[in-house]
């Protein structure tokens, strides 16, 4: 039985805790922070084939530069105040004779995962470029089938939590992952994946900032009609080094029901000479030009940063002539807003766990007003 102290105690201690849970961050650690990571892990073995590139465990050291947000701006209110920067790293791979080192550089975005001075999850996402030192080579490398180009597209996420122990100085325990794809710009491209455990350090610089704190506003929801063409270059195997053109036209429905999220449907039709090229190659029955046409309808989920969002699709083939890829397509993309209601971007269209190619578009919202 709990006696009427125990409930007065774990009451009040309930009380302290929600106030502690509620209390913002009155101002930044500095303006500037500058950090040191490692990283220790392995090459995930994602297919069979990647499974014999397992030669050992793999190390890697990144640093950090990056600021807190100070509020100055809605969209920061409402992701709680999130580190923006930039990050380069170095890493062995765990097999130097076919894999070799691996460099990164990206810019990145974490998030706290509460709304409290000291949430106890962060959310970090990157996207930028990596160097792989050894890729594949038909006469030097042919062993290395997951990767078949040095420069690629790196995407790298973690979770984390944050060890204050003086108002300037912290450590972050996180798990994470990192990946090397070049989007089937050149092949093979299985993609290397980097499974690691890092260690975070980082100093704060500078004079700390007033965080400037507003009150919520009510939120209208909004539609938003848009439509991307965009372009991309594949290699398909064999392979015989051939490059191929691909195109994409993907006019959108989405409805923002929140300053920082918004949901919808797409209509995605694709132009993909190599779909005929391979049916003819395992000498199976082709349309012609028609064969090369896809069509689909994605679910779309977008997250907004102001001018700069990432849209998360997945999508199912109403049109497709080349069943190895299978019924359901992805997309992970970027976009920002560049004059009015033009925007940039640029997506990774993939099928579950295997790149398609990287679109690179320019596209328009009719519905200009609706853009937080």
């Amino acid at each position: 039985m709990i006696h009427k102290e125990g409930i007065s105690f774990l009451s009040t201690l309930f009380l302290l805790m929600m106030t502690v849970a509620v209390q913002g961050q009155q101002v930044t650690h500095g303006t500037w922070i500058l950090g040191a990571e490692g990283h220790y892990g392995f090459v995930m073995a994602h297919r069979p084939s990647v499974q014999p590139l397992q030669h050992s465990h793999l190390g890697g050291m990144m640093i950090t530069l990056s600021h807190q947000a100070d509020g100055k701006r809605t969209w920061q209110q409402h992701f709680h105040f999130p580190e923006t920067g930039v990050k380069y790293g170095f890493f062995g791979l765990g097999n130097k004779e076919q894999l070799g080192y691996g460099h990164v550089v990206y810019p990145y975005i974490d998030i706290p995962l509460g709304r409290s001075e000291k949430p106890f999850l962060h959310f970090q996402f990157g996207w930028g470029l990596g160097y792989v030192t050894k890729p594949y080579n038909r006469n030097e490398n042919y062993q290395n089938v997951a990767i078949g180009s040095h420069l690629n597209a790196v995407i790298a996420f973690n979770l984390h939590s944050e060890f204050w122990f003086t108002k300037r100085d912290r450590i972050a325990p996180a798990i994470g992952l990192t990946h090397f794809s070049n989007g089937s710009t050149a092949m093979p491209n299985l993609g290397i994946n980097l499974i690691s455990a890092q260690l975070h350090y980082s100093h704060s610089f500078g004079e700390p900032k007033s965080i400037i704190k507003q009150e919520s506003l009510p939120f209208e929801n909004r539609n938003r009609f848009t439509i991307f063409g965009a372009w991309a270059f594949k290699q398909v195997y064999p392979l015989a080094g051939r490059t191929w053109y691909a195109w994409t036209l993907s006019p959108a429905f989405l409805r923002q029901y929140s300053p920082k999220s918004a949901a919808g449907i797409s209509v995605d039709m694709f132009y993909d000479p190599t779909i005929n090229y391979r049916l003819e190659y395992e000498d199976m029955k082709t349309q012609g030009t028609w064969s090369n046409f896809r069509g689909g309808v994605a679910g779309a989920y977008e997250i907004i940063f102001s001018d700069f969002s990432v849209i998360l699709q997945m999508g199912v083939y109403a049109k497709n002539d080349w069943k190895k890829d299978g019924l359901f397509y992805n997309r992970l993309g970027m976009r920002y807003r560049i004059y009015d209601g033009m925007f940039a971007c640029i997506n990774l269209k993939t099928h579950i766990a295997r790149a398609d190619f990287i679109e690179w578009g320019i596209g328009y919202n009719f519905n200009k007003k609706a853009w937080n």
